[in-house]
């Protein structure tokens, strides 16, 4: 099949798209988010206010003197994903789905200082370090994003993840981090649809798994009152928060 060649099964980071007004779906991904929208109807604004903290914290990360971003999990670079709320930074995107990397990666083409290649979260080394110094440039300061990722990972797995991430990266970098809450629970049928990997974490819970990471004077907070001074009045489906290396 050619890679224009229209899909036949749903992608998360196109349903993202969807529910965020873009224009990077198709109507097996529109069927797909309608059918979750049927057992949970905020999807639109929940996803909305994850993406909106995306910016607050790529934002505050940048504030604090940084220019170089490592997502992970990042589903596709558009609607107000990293390059576009941190202008002139050199942002790195990575996911595990390859058509959320081809796609990426076409949607990229000619934007100076950004990227997109393949990693798994669960395994980083798969993340192709030459080809981050490559877009991001030698490492002075890193803000990662990890958002999005957090529910299908067990929590030895963010640990490690976590604990990686604080070894590569310099002193001064910072961490945005989110995770779906045991508020969920309210929606019986969609924690079934989202399936037996669905992982669902209180503040405390996910702080407990930050290992070195120290979390800024906010804490975990849900993710739409985060640094977010007219929060939107949607449900607490997701928490999230920032921490630094010193």
């Amino acid at each position: 099949m050619g890679h224009e060649a229209e899909p036949t099964v749903p992608n998360t980071g196109r349903m993202f798209d969807y529910w965020l007004g873009g224009s990077h779906h198709y109507p097996v991904d529109v069927a797909a988010a309608r059918a979750f929208e049927v057992v949970f109807k905020d999807f639109r604004p929940v996803f909305r206010a994850l993406r909106d903290f995306i910016g607050r914290a790529s934002r505050y990360i940048q504030a604090q003197g940084v220019e170089q971003f490592l997502v992970l999990g990042a589903g596709l670079p558009t609607q107000g994903n990293v390059h576009e709320t941190v202008p002139g930074a050199r942002v790195l995107y990575t996911d595990i789905d390859d058509s959320n990397v081809a796609l990426g990666q076409r949607i990229l083409t000619g934007v100076p200082g950004t990227g997109y290649t393949r990693c798994d979260a669960t395994d980083l080394s798969t993340l192709d370090l030459g080809l981050m110094r490559q877009v991001l440039g030698p490492l002075r300061r890193l803000g990662i994003i990890v958002v999005g990722v957090e529910a299908f990972m067990t929590d030895e797995q963010i640990r490690a993840c976590f604990q990686q991430l604080h070894e590569l990266a310099p002193p001064g970098s910072y961490l945005a981090f989110d995770c779906d809450s045991p508020k969920a629970l309210e929606h019986p049928e969609l924690v079934r649809m989202m399936g037996p990997g669905f992982h669902m974490r209180t503040p405390a819970q996910l702080e407990a798994v930050l290992g070195p990471w120290r979390l800024t004077e906010e804490g975990v907070q849900p993710v739409a009152v985060w640094r977010n001074p007219e929060p939107p009045g949607v449900p607490a489906y997701m928490n999230g928060g920032v921490a630094a290396k010193p």
